[in-house]
């Protein structure tokens, strides 16, 4: 979900977009194998090893900076470079609490983060015009593709109703401006919407 200026995004604005988007997609979607497969301990595990590595990035800490730069130089949008990785670690550290605090049923925030941010980016950037009222940074085009991006995919992890309000929930968190990031705050609302359902 991007501003209204997209209508005009350059060619290589938006192949950065399309890079980042299938990276985002590909590696969230990765937490569901170890959440859904792999015992309490050893997910405690990955997942300090996943958010220490991350935050040492975030800190450009050699030699962890180092090993990682080729993807910030392929990856990373201007406004992020101060802290290189800063949205990954949002990730990481939503997802970790989502699975903390529910534990399998993390995979429903997982899959709605990994999905739904992922396509609402690029549909807003490739074909927002139509501002949100309460937020011109991001698009109905935008916000339509994660509910309907999102909606598909939890339809066939969990009932419709939920499905419906994990994804009308989310979307509408995604488009909103809140202080805290929204790859941290997706994963974790999302999994407690389906929890408390």
């Amino acid at each position: 979900m991007f501003t209204p200026a997209s209508r005009r995004c350059s060619e290589d604005s938006l192949r950065l977009e399309i890079r980042r988007q299938i990276f985002h997609l590909t590696l969230i979607s990765l937490w569901v194998a170890p959440v859904y497969l792999f015992p309490f301990r050893v997910n405690l595990l990955i997942f300090g090893i996943v958010i220490l590595v991350n935050l040492l990035v975030v800190l450009r800490v050699s030699p962890f900076y180092d090993l990682f730069s080729f993807l910030i130089d392929l990856l990373e949008r201007e406004r992020n470079l101060r802290f290189p990785g800063i949205q990954s670690l949002y990730a990481n550290l939503g997802i970790m609490i989502a699975y903390l605090l529910f534990e399998k049923i993390a995979v429903v925030g997982i899959v709605t983060l990994a999905v739904g941010d992922s396509l609402s980016t690029l549909a807003g950037k490739a074909a927002g015009r139509h501002p949100l009222f309460y937020n011109g940074e991001k698009t109905w085009e935008g916000c339509v593709a994660f509910f309907l991006s999102s909606f598909a995919v939890l339809s066939h992890l969990t009932d419709i109703r939920s499905a419906l309000l994990v994804a009308s929930l989310s979307a509408l968190l995604e488009s909103v401006r809140f202080p805290v990031d929204d790859n941290f705050l997706i994963p974790v609302s999302a999994t407690a919407l389906v929890y408390l359902l």
